[in-house]
């Protein structure tokens, strides 16, 4: 199968549905209802219930349209470089399993705050709320290795595809070093901050791929060049 510019579109569409759903978790839901105050983020929670479970709901969409990115540029790229095109999803696969499991971390402190206080207090259920949350926390960070080690094999088949810019493929092997900084800015350092400028050259990199795939697509012409 050959690369072509619908294969590139609907990549472009799997990648853009990946940063919309995680986006929308991260501003409209994460920053929203979770606060360093245990006992006010169940408060949170049990007032915007729907929100909450839609932010649930966007994070797995993430997951999901994370690992079909992944699956579509290999059908773009594999004609590069078969091995390095299964590579990619291999990781982009640890990585969205990771996510998917740390979202059950994320989705029990709804549990902890709709459980009525019995041999455990309304103080204890918030604390555990907490400590739920950091569990996913943890955990997304532990799937950023993966995050980081996809794109990787990513970048180095956009540099060597010739039908698309050599600087997206830069860009992509720069994220990689940007994102394994970054975890371990949060595990060595426990910086917040530092963990996620780290990640900067990442969504750079990201956003401007994706918009090039749905505009562009691929350049046809040098595709043609290539396997004349």
């Amino acid at each position: 199968m050959k690369p072509t510019k619908k294969t590139a579109r609907v990549a472009g569409l799997m990648f853009l549905l990946m940063v919309v759903s995680g986006l929308f978790a991260e501003l409209f839901f994460r920053q929203k209802l979770f606060t360093a105050d245990a006992a006010q983020t169940i408060t949170n929670i049990l007032q915007n219930t729907m929100l909450f479970r839609a932010g649930i709901l966007s994070d797995i969409i993430m997951s999901l349209s994370y690992l079909l990115t992944a699956v579509m540029l290999y059908k773009l790229l594999r004609t590069v470089n078969e091995d390095k095109a299964r590579l990619m999803v291999l990781f982009a696969a640890a990585g969205s399993v990771i996510l998917m499991v740390s979202v059950l971390g994320e989705y029990m402190p709804l549990v902890f705050a709709t459980t009525q206080p019995g041999a455990l207090s309304a103080s204890q259920l918030a604390e555990l709320s907490a400590f739920s949350f950091s569990a996913y926390n943890n955990g997304y960070m532990i799937g950023q290795v993966f995050f980081a080690l996809w794109v990787l094999p990513l970048g180095q088949l956009i540099c060597r595809s010739k039908f698309i810019p050599k600087v997206f493929g830069i860009l992509f092997i720069i994220e990689t070093v940007g994102g394994l900084l970054s975890v371990a800015a949060h595990f060595l350092l426990g910086n917040a901050t530092i963990a996620s400028l780290c990640l900067v050259p990442g969504m750079v990199a990201e956003f401007s791929f994706l918009f090039y795939l749905l505009i562009a697509g691929i350049n046809e012409k040098k595709l043609t060049a290539v396997q004349a």
